[in-house]
């Protein structure tokens, strides 16, 4: 899924190439429908631009197909905090407010429950993140305790481990396992007299590896601020539509990052080394007088405390794309900002893993992006909502036509 390296790079700016491959030396099925172009920088970062063309032709455009759906039967989940899915099929789901993990074969059949509210072995207090370790144990991690237990298959206490604690929890946990075996522990990183965020990951025993800092943010964030009455204290609210800054584990145990403000991707080594940047040409959406009349009602806490909006300072456009997520093949979807309420959760442009862009995909179900879909042996795994607000696990086959 480095603080410090993540350089902006637009697709208006003119940099200097070391080379260039045009989009007809892409391959021979892509020469017909691709019309992007991959350049090589003289950093050597390359850089993907899509101008818009999909690469997919109507015959291959990919279809999901939802197959069964959990916790719309005997089990019902209060609040799905995190969930996974082991080589077997088997899932594996986090409810927040039990703090239980319910477990379900392949078919979709309830299995057994596991954990729960506690102290004592096996029971958690604030649960974060549920993962499936290569040695097929469930990790489930307490961030604000930096405590991990581990769990065997069945749900049987095993043992605990600890990473520095934060103090804090987030309500999508930015460690986990990732696609090569490690998990990926969010601990406190301290630099001088301050600390970021950071890494630090294990193998599959849990043995320590080393520590690497999780990237930055291209462009600082803005806020509103005010300071108090007692001269001390303040309080700040984001400038709103800013675009967001988000990351997820690559498959080959990199990062990938999506900047919304900008719709820009970028696959980044852990070390900070910068290897693609992959940008497509888009139709800004304006912040209308609508847009800013909600502000003013989001942040009426902020005004009410004695603070004052600037709204020029609100950008004239807003992001065209909200999160993201990598398939099993490395792909990557990135979710559209609906336009139409029905398109709500839906709408996905989609990527391979060199960055170039295949196309756009409406699925029959609206995705909970809170929470990281996963895809396993082309088997979509996604939190959605039943239409009485009921959370669920929606599980579909992606059909990818001409797919080795």
């Amino acid at each position: 899924m480095a603080r410090h390296f993540l350089p902006i790079v637009l697709s208006a700016l003119i940099l200097i190439f070391l080379g260039c491959t045009p989009a007809d030396d892409v391959g021979t099925n892509a020469a017909s429908a691709w019309t992007g172009t991959i350049d090589t920088l003289a950093s050597g970062t390359v850089a993907v631009h899509n101008a818009g063309t999909p690469y997919w032709s109507h015959d291959e455009t990919w279809q999901v197909v939802e197959k069964f759906r959990l916790g719309s039967g005997d089990i019902l989940f209060g609040s799905i905090r995190s969930f996974d899915v082991d080589q077997n099929g088997r899932v594996y789901v986090l409810d927040n407010q039990s703090q239980e993990i319910h477990i379900f074969d392949a078919e979709g059949t309830f299995v057994r429950t596991a954990g729960g509210q506690g102290t004592g072995p096996g029971e958690f207090e604030r649960a974060s993140a549920v993962d499936i370790s290569p040695k097929g144990e469930i990790w489930v991690m307490e961030m604000p305790k930096g405590q991990l237990t581990a769990l065997d298959s069945n749900g049987i206490y095993q043992r605990r481990e600890y990473v520095n604690s934060t103090g804090t929890a987030y309500s999508r946990y930015p460690g986990g396992m990732d696609r090569v075996g490690r998990y990926n522990g969010a601990v406190y990183n301290r630099m001088g007299e301050g600390h970021t965020f950071a890494l630090a990951r294990f193998d599959a025993s849990f043995a320590p590896i080393d520590t690497v800092p999780i990237p930055m943010r291209p462009v600082d964030p803005e806020f509103f601020e005010h300071l108090m009455d007692d001269g001390r204290s303040r309080i700040r609210a984001a400038v709103p539509y800013q675009g967001s800054h988000q990351w997820r584990f690559s498959t080959s145990g990199h990062f990938w990052t999506l900047y919304t403000g900008t719709y820009e991707l970028a696959e980044i080594t852990p070390a900070g080394e910068v290897l693609r940047i992959v940008t497509l040409d888009f139709e800004p959406l304006p912040v209308t007088a609508q847009d800013k009349a909600q502000v003013r009602d989001q942040l009426r806490w902020f005004t009410r405390q004695g603070g004052s909006m600037d709204l020029s300072r609100i950008p004239n456009t807003k992001p065209v794309v909200s999160s993201f997520f990598v398939d099993d093949i490395g792909s990557l979807w990135v979710q559209r900002v609906a336009l139409e309420s029905d398109d709500e959760g839906r709408i996905f442009d989609v990527f391979d893993a060199d960055g170039r862009f295949l196309g756009q995909l409406r699925l029959p179900f609206a995705l909970d992006m809170r929470v990281d879909p996963v895809v396993m042996d082309g088997v979509l795994y996604g939190v959605g909502e039943e239409a009485n607000g009921a959370s669920i696990i929606v599980v579909a086959s992606i059909e990818r036509p001409g797919a080795a």
